[in-house]
């Protein structure tokens, strides 16, 4: 709507693998944040793989399909509101102990350099759901997640999480 890109995509043939046409599509993404001044999302695609990459935050990652105008839109306004997760206090209140601390600024470091996934393990009664519960304040605050989707094996645990995220994080 205002003449600025928001996506690039590299379409191959079907029968070609679509990470063929990752280069070229940063190649158009260049190309076109030079002579508009917004770098786009990158999309590559053979037709029945898709693969989305914001190569300003994340390595790509395969998707289903588009996003839409608006959902672009959000993708590259949220670049400019991000904060560096690795930056912001921990709230200690939340997750005071030193160990939980640590593993709050190894998943920080970790999403800063473009993951998008880690796995703790820690003992019963170490505190895993204080230290989700204030890894995910981290990442609210540098505006990296909106909604976080928190798992437990058993209704017990789901129930005692979400009563724990409404004491800490309502």
């Amino acid at each position: 709507s205002d003449g600025k890109p928001l996506a690039v995509v590299e379409a191959k043939r079907s029968l070609k693998d679509p990470e063929i046409g990752r280069q070229q599509a940063k190649l158009y993404a260049d190309c076109l944040e030079t002579m508009k001044g917004q770098r786009p999302l990158i999309f590559y695609s053979n037709g029945h793989k898709t693969w989305l990459w914001d190569d300003r935050r994340a390595p790509p990652r395969e998707v289903q399909g588009f996003l839409t105008r608006e959902e672009l839109q959000q993708a590259i306004t949220r670049r400019s509101l991000l904060l560096d997760p690795r930056t912001l206090p921990i709230n200690a209140d939340i997750a005071g102990r030193p160990y939980q601390q640590r593993a709050i600024r190894a998943m920080a470091e970790a999403f800063a350099q473009g993951s998008r996934a880690g796995l703790l393990t820690m003992a019963t009664g170490t505190g895993k759901t204080r230290m989700s519960i204030a890894l995910v304040d981290v990442l609210m605050r540098a505006n990296w997640v909106k909604r976080v989707l928190f798992l437990a094996d058993r209704v017990a645990l789901v129930k005692q999480a979400a009563n724990a995220f409404k004491a800490h994080l309502p």
